[in-house]
This record gives C-alpha cells, structure tokens and sequence, in this order.
C-alpha cells in the first residue's frame, strides 16, 4: 500500500512495504495519522502466483475537522424559538455571503441540536435526512460533512438551513415525553472555501444569521408534519432576499462532545409506484403493496387554501378502514394547504411513517396527479441474498429483510409505526446475526454500541433501550437477553466481518455486563429473583403480560449468563488478553453446570427450555441428542406450530438441526397455522410481525392491549425479532456461514440440509473478501451444487445427512473460484462422473 500527498505519488509517498497477510482486508494504515482537512491518495498492488499486479487506480481520503479548535461556528437560533417545549413551527434561518474569486473547492461541516436540512444558493446539501440521527446527544453529537463546490459560485450567495425538533427537542414514546435533550433546537454550520488563489474563506453560523418562521407549522417523528405553503417566503433561500424584519440568531452553548459521522445516515432507499389506487370523489386510497417506513410523494393541483391530508396505516380494519389502533397516540398524518393552483409536489420532511396503506383526502377542487411510494431508512449496503423453490419462503425471507430496512432508521429500533421507534436492545440482540448476512452492518451497529456503553450504568446494568428515553419505567432495564447486546452484538459483528476492533472497543462494556450479571447470582450460582422481560412474548403467555413466558426468566437469565461469559472469554483470548479469557471461560462452564443442576428437569419440558440447553451448551454435550429428540417432540405433538418468543425462536431451528433432528426443523418452518411463520405469510403479511397472532385465526385483529388498558396497546406488523430466522435460512436452507474459527468468510462453511420438500435453493453475500454463493438443485440421483469463493478465501463442503460425496467423502475442502458438485444418496449405485 502507498499512501502520497498527491495523485500521482511524486511527494510525501509513505509505504506499508510488503505485507504477508491471508487476508485482503483491515490492513494498516502506513502513513501517519490524517490531520483536520488533510487530503491523501492511496493505492494498492497485489503479490500472486503470477507475480505482482499493477498498481490500482489511486483513491483519495480526506479527514474532515477533528479537534474542537477547528470549529469557529457557534450553533445558533432565534429568540422565539428558544426554551419551547410545546409543540412549535420549525425556525427558518439563512445569511447571505460574497465570494470575490472562482472556488477551488468548499466544504460543509453541519450538525444541529434537532434534526435540519441545509441549502446553499436554494439546492438541498446532500441526499440525507434526519440529520445528525440520534445519538446520546449530551456525550455525542455527530456531523456530517459535505463537498458543496458545485454549490457555491463567485458572486452573492445564500446558505439556508431548518432545524425541526427530531428526538431532541419532539415527543418521544408512549409516555408523554418532551424536550428530553434540551428545549431549544439549534443550527452548528461551517462553510470552508477555497477560494483559486489558495485563500479560504468561512461562513459559519453565528450571530449575523437571521431567522424566522414559514410553511412548516409542524414537523414530529410521530405526528407527521403541517405545511401551509400559503406562508412560505418565496426566494428565502437565495441571495437578495429581503430578511430585514427576520430576528437576529443568537448563540447556545456549544455541544460537549462533537464527533464525525461514521455510519450511513438515513436517506431515500426506494421509490416505486403504488401497487394499487381506489380513487374516491374526496379520499384516494393508496396500497403501496409493501409494509415499509417512509411516507408518500404525490402531485396535486389545486386552488389557494385547499387542504390535503394524508393518512396511514399498516393495514386495513375489518371494516376496510385505516387501522389507527397500533399507532397509539403517533397521529402518523402530513397535512398541506396549497399556496396557488400551480401543480405542487408534497412530500413530508423531518418525519417518516411506517405504513403499507394511505389516504389522501382532498377537496373536489384537487386532482391528484401522480403519487409515489418513497421508502426510507439508513443507506446500507444490502449484501446478501436468498431464495428457494418454496415461494412462501422466499416471501418470509423478504418480510424479514423489509423489517430490517425498515426499523434500521437512524439506529436499530423496534418499530417504525406507533409512539415508540426505540432502540430496544433485545431485538437486535436477537437479530443481530441475521442483520450482518442481509446488509454490511459494521459501522452501524458499531455507532450504536458506543451509545449503548455510554448508556450503560455504573455496575454494568445495560437499558432495555438505547439511547436510554424510558428512564423510570420497569422496563428500563429489561434483564438478559436485552442487556446482552452488550456482548453479543460485537461478537456476531466479529463472526460476520472478522474485525477485531469492535471487540477491541466495546471490551470494557461486554466486560462490565458478565460482572454485573455474575453479582446477581446466589449461593446456588445461579441467577433469580431479578425482574425479566425473558421469553418475551412466547405466545403461551398472557397477552397483556408477555413477559410471563412458559420457559422459567430464571432459567433463562442463568443460560444468557453462561453464554455471555463464554463470548466474553473468547473475545478476551483474541485480544490477548488471557487471565480474563481463562475466568471467564471458567464462569461459563461453572454457571451452565449450576443451571442445569437446578432447571434439568424444567428445560426439557418447552421448547425455548431445550433450544437453550443445546445452542448454549447448558446441558452437557452428551445429552443433546436426547434433547434434540424431546424438542422434536414438542414440535410433532403441537402440530409444528412455535412456542417460542423473542429469545428462544432464534434458537429453536439451529438447534432441531445441530441434534438431528432436520425433519422437525422443516415441520416447525413450514407451519401455515398460527403461531408460525408461514401463518403471516399466509395472512398477506410483508413484514415480521410483532405478535405471533397479530392477526387472529379467525381473521380478526390482536387489540394489543398491555397491562394498562386499551391506551397501553401493543401491537406492530413491522418488528424484525422473529425474523432471525432468516439466518437459518442461510445456513442451512441454503447452506453458507462463515467459519466461527476463521470470521469473516475467511472459510466459508457450506452445509446445506435440505427437507420439507424444497427442491433447490441459492444464497450469496458479499463478504470482507468479495462475493460468496451457493447454489443447490435435486437431482434424480441427488442433489447438484454449484460454489463460487472469492479470491483469498476457502472454503468446505460438508454433506447433509444420507448424501455422500464423490469418493464416498462426507466433506470437501477447496480453495477460490468456481466449483461444481454432486452429491449421491447412500448405498445406490449409480455411476459418478466428476
């Protein structure tokens, strides 16, 4: 690797020198450190058996502002918008600066105490909304950056920003809350120019800015927003605006903490024609054929003071009603009043829906003349892929996609609908491996385990939501499953990507969390007595009180502790960090001892009980064929239908298929009734449900309602949680993973095993070392597979059960590129041929 001050690597070239390494991916920096607005090229070649390649073309990187000095901005707003809690419109600010000579280049350093939206010369800055996302703004504020060069010209100019009230200043969750950060929203704003002659020029935010109010009276996560365009100032975003009755901005205190974005922020991910439009003489109804987060673009032309309103849901009534229900107190509702009869694109900002089903009501006056279907959430790079021969499959495959598309907005949340959207850390505990197969998760997640540490209590207690907005609630902490996010999200990010350094830095908080998890236990070594959300909603439980699962919270808690300890001991060993990785291998092992002394003969009795027992070597390892063969049972004797919740049904397939027992694996998979995966598919679900009987048998809707009343509901058609099966459909329906011993698809295992009558099946990912597929189809005599390995990376087949390969091998081990294999049946003689 070198590394140059310049693209053509005459000056200041520094060099790695030949590095030996089998993998082609997290190599050392080998320059010196990147200093605020430092610019550097890089380019690689590569050693092969061949001999060595040409250099590839030269990439650049340039760091944005990294020290507190580099910031002369101040974060600014009105007067009138200032120490507001209520619900208030959204303050208009702007200044207009000269620019004497042509711009080398400009660049734009912003962030806000809200959530904004800048334009320099009337253009949107960047693709991104709901900036700066949400962070534990008191102890991290992000900014984004952004070459505007383009935007800005020699002669007068403007720059404009909004600054909405988001999750700083908005209502967050069901329990009435406001203004949690701070009751002032605010605009930080740097504009660096490079002007042609080297001189740079910045235009930051401060005093001389002025601000006022327009179009958008309302703008709220939950409620939507209230534009009056009849209001907006026309030309406030370009130079030559008169604002002489604008206020003048004041200063606020600069934020504690700023840092630099290191995750995709949120943005547009797809837009796409409803799937269906009933027009009415007042209400259109739009079904845009997908549950999904993000909201409705229409054209409409119409007379001065019409008013449109678009409504949303996740479905329909049984009365063919919007169902509002689920939203709680989210109105989840964007209202317009036009301004003039000129055709008018309406789209909403600073807020998202999650919804399948729209209204739009309007007057006569209004024709509605074009509608789009606009999905949004974080810009991840989606990786991976699958499909079968089983076509409600594939649609439980996508249904656990589009959860993950649509609850990874801004960070990993539960649900895009109702008066919550929160960062629970169960549910992407649970889901966390599925996340990394669909979608390059690695700076995501890692941007939300540094706010999960900082969130994280003095003796090690992790919140049950991150950030942490439920301060006072039961829930507050939810107990294993939930705080071991804290342990197990970094480790399947370390499986998935084989980087060392989130386990490097999350250490000292997956440490923190087995310690305080071991001080809970008693003279018998083992956890009780603590409050658990455990099994959480295993559908034997009361519906009002899902967290009274049938599988004993204690036992559980005792497993997760186990589990977590043994984690925490391998990560300990890779960082070398042995003394650690020796304790607390040794606590895993005394703890499952002590588990399974007390809940033997419980665990076996449920299914979650003996899914735990196996998957996290609870019980000892000579007896889990047994137990594979009593969770089968439990399966066959309830017809294939689930009794798992959040933290068992992750769980239950890998286990039914690591004791054997494949058969019963399908049986549970393929269920049509409820409670079962293919039951939502079969009720035209698009997206995990949050209840397994969301919907009822009988077609009629789950009221939700919690301990507390009809108002304290909780029901959700979009919550990814059981959509971890999805991995298993990777793994073994498909079958590829990586090698636990080599993460990160350095071997890649491919291990199909087929049953319930799926007849082919083909996943690929793309991994640190490149592409990765499998690709299996029965045959007459077996069944054909087809693998493509990436370039630095190997691979192993291993045989189902009954199958052989050719030379009466059950296992195959080879390097990259294309291979092809058959597969025969047991004791046949048909001939092979290679």
């Amino acid at each position: 690797i070198e590394v140059g001050a310049s693209p053509d690597f005459t000056s200041e070239v520094a060099t790695s020198g030949k590095v030996t390494s089998t993998k082609p991916f997290l190599a050392p920096w080998p320059a010196t450190p990147l200093k605020s607005r430092e610019k550097r090229w890089w380019r690689v070649r590569v050693e092969t058996d061949l001999g060595w390649t040409g250099w590839s073309q030269p990439a650049a990187v340039e760091a944005s502002l990294l020290e507190n000095s580099d910031w002369v901005a101040k974060p600014i707003s009105i007067a009138s918008n200032a120490g507001k809690v209520e619900r208030s419109p959204v303050p208009y600010l702007r200044r207009e600066f000269l620019i004497a000579q042509p711009v080398r280049e400009a660049r734009l350093y912003v962030t806000s105490f809200g959530v904004h939206e800048v334009a320099i010369n009337g253009s949107t800055v960047g693709q991104d909304l709901l900036e700066p996302g949400w962070t534990v703004y008191p102890d991290r504020l992000l900014f984004s950056s952004y070459d505007v060069t383009d935007l800005v010209g020699q002669g007068a100019n403007a720059i404009s920003g909004l600054v909405a009230d988001g999750w700083f200043r908005g209502e967050l969750t069901w329990m009435d809350q406001r203004g949690v950060y701070g009751d002032t929203t605010g605009l930080l704003a740097q504009l660096e120019i490079t002007l042609e002659d080297g001189q740079r020029v910045i235009v930051a935010t401060d005093e001389t800015w002025r601000g006022s109010y327009g179009a958008m009276h309302l703008a709220e996560i939950y409620d939507g927003v209230d534009l009056d365009f009849r209001c907006e100032p026309q030309g406030w975003q370009r130079a030559g605006f008169n604002d002489v009755a604008w206020e003048s901005a004041i200063a606020l205190p600069m934020p504690n903490s700023l840092q630099p974005r290191i995750s995709p922020a949120v943005q547009v991910i797809q837009v796409s024609p409803p799937y269906s439009i009933i027009r009415g003489k007042h209400v259109t109804r739009v079904d845009a054929g997908q549950n999904l987060a993000g909201y409705l673009r229409i054209t409409v032309r119409g007379a001065a003071g019409d008013e449109v309103t678009v409504r949303h849901a996740e479905l329909l009534d049984n009365g063919g009603r919007l169902h509002t229900l689920p939203l709680r107190h989210a109105r989840a509702t964007d209202k317009y009043i036009l301004a003039d009869d000129a055709p008018i694109t309406l789209e909403p900002q600073f807020t998202f829906h999650g919804f399948r089903y729209a209204e739009i009501e309007a007057p006569a006056s209004v024709v509605v003349e074009t509608i789009e279907v606009v999905a949004v959430g974080s810009a991840l790079d989606y990786t991976g892929s699958f499909e079968c021969s089983n076509l409600s499959v594939n649609r439980l495959f996508q249904n656990a996609l589009w959860s993950q598309r649509g609850n990874f907005v801004a960070l990993p949340t539960d649900c895009p609908q109702r008066d919550e959207r929160l960062g629970w850390t169960g549910d992407i505990q649970v889901f966390s491996e599925t996340a990394c197969f669909n979608a390059d998760c690695r700076s995501f997640l890692s941007n939300w385990l540094i706010d999960l540490a900082l969130e994280q209590r003095g003796d090690g207690n992790v919140t049950g939501v991150v950030p942490n907005v439920i301060k006072g609630h039961r829930f507050e902490y939810g107990g294993v499953g939930w705080g071991d996010a804290a342990t197990l999200v970094p480790w399947a990010l370390y499986q998935a990507y084989g980087d060392l350094g989130v386990l490097a830095k999350q250490y000292d908080s997956m440490k923190s969390w087995v310690d305080y998890c071991a001080s809970r236990r008693n003279a018998d070594g083992v956890w009780t007595g603590d409050f658990q959300l455990g099994d959480w909603l295993d559908p034997a439980a009361p519906a009002d009180k899902p967290e009274l699962a049938t599988t004993d919270s204690d036992y559980v808690a005792t497993c997760y502790l186990s589990y977590s300890a043994g984690r925490l001991g391998d990560a300990a060993r890779l960082l070398s960090k042995n003394e650690d990785a020796d304790r607390y291998t040794a606590l895993s092992r005394e703890v499952a001892g002590a588990a399974w002394r007390c809940w033997a003969d419980h665990a076996v009795k449920t299914q979650t009980g003996c899914a735990m027992a196996i998957m996290f070597g609870i019980a000892p390892a000579e007896t889990h064929p047994a137990i594979g063969l009593r969770l089968a049972e439990h399966v066959i004797r309830n017809n294939g239908k689930i009794a798992t919740g959040f933290l068992g049904t992750p769980l239950i397939l890998p286990a039914l298929t690591a004791t054997g027992q494949v058969e019963a694996a399908y049986l549970l998979l393929l269920n049509r009734e409820c409670p079962g995966w293919l039951f939502q598919v079969e009720r035209g679900a698009t997206t995990m449900w949050e209840r397994w009987d969301a919907i009822n048998e009988n077609g009629t809707l789950h009221s939700g309602t919690m301990n507390g009343g009809a108002t304290a509901s909780m029901i959700s058609y979009n919550h990814y949680a059981y959509g971890a099966v999805a991995a298993w459909l990777y793994k073994t329906v498909a079958g590829i993973a990586t090698d636990p011993e080599d993460p990160g698809y350095g071997t890649v295992i491919f291990a199909p095993q087929p049953g319930g009558g799926i007849t082919r099946a083909r996943a690929s990912l793309v991994t640190p070392y490149g592409v990765t597929s499998t690709c299996w189809n029965s045959t007459p005599d077996g069944i054909s597979v087809t693998i493509e390995i990436p370039a630095g990376a190997k691979g192993r087949f291993v045989a189902p059960a009954h199958f052989i390969l050719d030379g009466d091998k059950s296992e195959l081990a080879f390097g990259s590129g294309s291979h092809e294999l058959t597969l025969y049946k047991h004791n046949t003689n048909v001939e092979k041929a290679a």
